[in-house]
């Protein structure tokens, strides 16, 4: 009988908590695949409008570095965003907190 009531416990609190981090999980998977789907497009795209210009201008944009400097910029791009996503989750949960009126907080 007892062991029953423990396997009845465990579906109830493990469940959700399965499901909650199945979700977390699916969730930032989604996001990172897509996000890494558009910025690979958009790189594939350049390259390939660098590779149809002249091989005069070829070899000008090969001597500034000019992949390194797309490589670079896309990365700035992905920090920017990850760095946004941060903030915006830390404000999240710093909203969320109540203040007494007339203390520290500031009044419109």
């Amino acid at each position: 009988m007892q062991f029953l009531f423990l396997v009845q416990m465990l579906v109830i609190v493990v469940g959700p908590l399965v499901k909650m981090v199945l979700r977390i999980i699916g969730f930032g998977f989604v996001t990172y695949v897509g996000f890494n789907l558009i910025i690979g497009e958009a790189q594939d795209y350049l390259f390939g409008l660098m590779g149809e210009v002249g091989p005069v201008i070829q070899g000008i944009l090969g001597l500034a570095k000019f992949d390194v400097v797309v490589n670079l910029y896309f990365a700035a791009i992905s920090t920017r965003f990850m760095l946004a996503g941060i903030d915006k989750a830390t404000d999240r949960r710093r909203n969320q907190v109540w203040h007494k009126p007339g203390g520290t907080s500031i009044e419109a």
